[in-house]
């Protein structure tokens, strides 16, 4: 259906004002949450939106060539073409699906995009002409992305009763759930069960991350399921158009009649249909005969009585095939796992990882058997931009399809950042048959140590600093430097938590190794500002959390100096729904005391950010710095400095004085020119006092114990 007056990107203003209306009309069973899950997604990430807008209007002129040149490089294909799936069944009990469910969802897959559903007849004769047969087919993946043979369908013990679409943890490990397969290889399913009464949701092309991109479905929803009446396998066909960039066929406008499905031959419809409706059906946006399209696979009617796409909805699906998912067409993922006779793999490099703390290292990988014949030697190449390889001759036994951690020989690295190549060749003395998983390749870098004190306000454009580095497991938002917002100057680093598109992520920023040597004392100092978006009085919610930790090992371990959370690391005491930027008084100077590491030898220092969903995190004027006692000082345990002085003077003490009552200065005369009592036990270190509005000469200044005075002599010269 096309809109009579249609504005440049009606589908997102429309998908962004009324999934809040629509939400609230939900019966007990939902169809889909794909629109919702879209305005959650970019509403948390504004980069998103910008590039999901951007791919509506690419979408449509796609579309419009395929439609009116069938000559071009997006012509329809003479033969279907073949995206490879996988199914990640994630439930407390993945058994209660079968392998014979899975297939027979895919046979239904595959039917309904070909237009071969025998339920076909149930198409009136005046939509017949519009019967659209998507020449798009799926295989089951036959390789895993480490080219393991596979079935295709995995299942996954979770401890989870149920998942949100909200809920995104579902599509990570790390949290329990799934993770996807390479989502440019594979078109991921999750199949599990989803609360809240819904059915399934899927992304659209450019409307989440990568990690997250693919289809839900309720498990109950699979063909034979016990979701009647939709447990014929349609839900799986309806999020799969969405995944092709197909919207509701009513356009999401809550009944305004002003949506668009970007389809031109779908009869516009007022809203959502449910049931399963008989002949013709009209409503307020299409009042007359023929009616609305209610058979269409994009409306929300029973299992039974959706049975179609129109030609222009399969023309767009093939469209966004190829102009968003086109290496899904070249993927080798659903190609079976055929067996040299001799085959060694690099599967990984193990270290270095992102920086080595010494220039002499030697790099660790995971060798593979991907050959018939057990591997009993190979030479391994290993050589930092491009320069001489170093050989480590590898002998062993490895059977077919095993894997082993190898340390090779050590490499030598100047300071700097490196490209560290490595490869392997002649295994078991002959010929690799197959060169493409040879050789693999990983940046590092390598600074010597720095001494305090360090300093970083972050204002030089190079980002990360030179010796820092930055840590991001899952490769999407981390510690980005801003500018315009500082404590100081004009650049800070920033964690957008307020972005993040999954709960417990955790990214570090490190510091350059610092080797404090000999002192008395050692800190950290750092300027932070943080804001939350839930109330900070909220009992038992998890927040974003900031630590500070120290590596004596190169970061293979860590402890913890640092951690605060919720009421105690914020700086704006209320809750804020916008991307919070603090003012210039939301700023607090936080301290982390090294000191039991002086003479520890290097250490590294980095800030880990959890990530929960809450707000921006901000750091500035980061310093390391050591204190050293004087040794007067240490030796009289009470010093006036300096002497002579011109005004200011400091009266300092080695260690933290007791029974400390006060201190008074005397002129020449005798009189008492300054006093400072101190009581309580509340004595510090240092007592500053200014001497510049008296007289030049001699003073005298006493430093009163309970048990005893210390006298000290002082010139004042101006």
């Amino acid at each position: 259906m096309l809109a009579a007056n249609r504005s440049l990107l009606p589908t997102v203003f429309l998908l962004l004002v009324y999934c809040t209306g629509i939400a609230q009309q939900k019966q007990n069973v939902d169809r889909c949450a794909t629109v919702e899950l879209l305005q959650n997604n970019l509403e948390r990430n504004p980069a998103l939106k910008v590039n999901f807008e951007r791919s509506v209007q690419e979408m449509r002129q796609a579309a419009a060539l395929r439609l009116t040149q069938p000559q071009t490089a997006l012509k329809e294909e003479a033969e279907p073409v073949y995206v490879p799936i996988v199914f990640h069944i994630v439930l407390q009990n993945p058994n209660l699906v079968s392998d014979a469910q899975i297939q027979a969802q895919l046979d239904t897959l595959n039917i309904d995009f070909a237009g071969l559903n025998s339920d076909s007849t149930k198409i009136p004769a005046a939509f017949k002409p519009l019967f659209g047969k998507a020449k798009i087919q799926f295989k089951m993946a036959q390789r895993t992305p480490n080219d393991e043979p596979t079935t295709g369908i995995n299942r996954y013990v979770t401890t989870r009763a149920s998942y949100a679409y909200t809920d995104n943890t579902l599509k990570y490990a790390s949290s329990g759930g799934a993770d996807a397969w390479d989502p440019a290889r594979y078109l991921n399913i999750w199949v599990t069960n989803i609360s809240g009464g819904i059915l399934g949701y899927a992304t659209f092309p450019q409307g989440s991350v990568a990690a997250e991109q693919g289809v839900v479905v309720l498990y109950s929803s699979l063909p034979g399921g016990s979701a009647a009446p939709y447990n014929k396998g349609r839900t799986l066909t309806h999020e799969t158009g969405h995944y092709f960039f197909l919207y509701h066929i009513w356009g999401d406008d809550g009944g305004a009649c002003s949506g668009s499905d970007d389809v031109n031959d779908t009869p516009n419809q007022t809203d959502k249909t449910g049931g399963c409706p008989s002949g013709v059906v009209t409503d307020a946006c299409s009042p007359v005969a023929p009616g609305i399209m209610y058979q269409n696979y994009m409306d929300y009617t029973d299992d039974a009585c959706m049975v179609m796409f129109t030609r222009q909805q399969a023309t767009r699906m093939e469209s966004a095939v190829a102009t968003y998912r086109a290496s899904l067409l070249t993927s080798n993922g659903a190609d079976p796992v055929v067996l040299k006779n001799v085959n060694a793999a690099l599967r990984s490099i193990n270290a270095p990882v992102s920086r080595i703390c010494n220039a002499s290292f030697a790099p660790s990988i995971t060798l593979r058997n991907l050959g018939l014949q057990t591997l009993t030697s190979a030479n391994i190449y290993a050589a930092i931009d491009g320069g001489v390889p170093v050989r480590t001759q590898w002998t062993g036994s490895l059977a077919s399809r095993a894997t082993m951690n190898v340390t090779l020989n050590n490499l030598t690295a100047v300071a700097g950042k490196h490209t560290l190549k490595i490869y392997v060749a002649d295994p078991n003395g002959t010929v690799d048959g197959e060169l493409t998983n040879d050789t693999l390749a990983t940046s590092f870098e390598y600074y010597p140590p720095v001494d305090p004190p360090l300093t970083e306000g972050f204002e030089g454009s190079t980002y990360p600093p030179q010796g820092w580095d930055i840590l991001n497991p899952d490769s999407y938002l981390t510690w980005e430097r801003v500018t315009g917002v500082a404590k100081t100057g004009n650049a800070s680093v920033v964690m957008r938590n307020l972005q993040y598109e999954q709960n417990g992520p955790k990214d570090y920023l490190r510091l350059p190794l610092v080797n404090i040597g000999t002192a008395d004392s050692a800190f950290l100092t750092f300027q932070v500002a943080a804001a939350v978006q839930t109330d900070p009085s909220t009992p038992g919610n998890v927040w974003d959390t900031l630590q500070v930790l120290v590596s004596t090992d190169c970061g293979n371990t860590y402890t913890s100096l640092y951690k605060k959370w919720g009421n105690s690391l914020i700086t704006r005491k209320t809750a804020t729904t916008q991307s919070f930027v603090p003012a210039s008084t939301e700023w607090r100077k936080d301290s982390v005391d090294l000191t039991g590491y002086v003479g520890a030898g290097p250490i590294m220092l980095a800030f880990l950010n959890s990530s929960e969903y809450e707000n921006n995190i901000y750091l500035d004027d980061i310093n390391v710095y050591k204190v050293s006692i004087n040794p007067n000082l240490r030796a009289k345990g009470v010093l006036v400095t300096p002497n002579p002085t011109s005004g200011a003077i400091s009266v300092q003490f080695y260690p933290n004085p007791t029974n400390l009552k006060g201190i008074a200065i005397y002129n020449v005369a005798g009189q008492k020119v300054v006093e400072r009592l101190v009581g309580n036990n509340n004595a510090t270190t240092r007592y500053d006092f200014d001497l510049s509005a008296f007289a030049n000469g001699l003073y005298s200044v006493r430093v009163v114990f309970t048990d005893r005075t210390v006298v000290q002599k002082v010139i004042k010269n101006k």
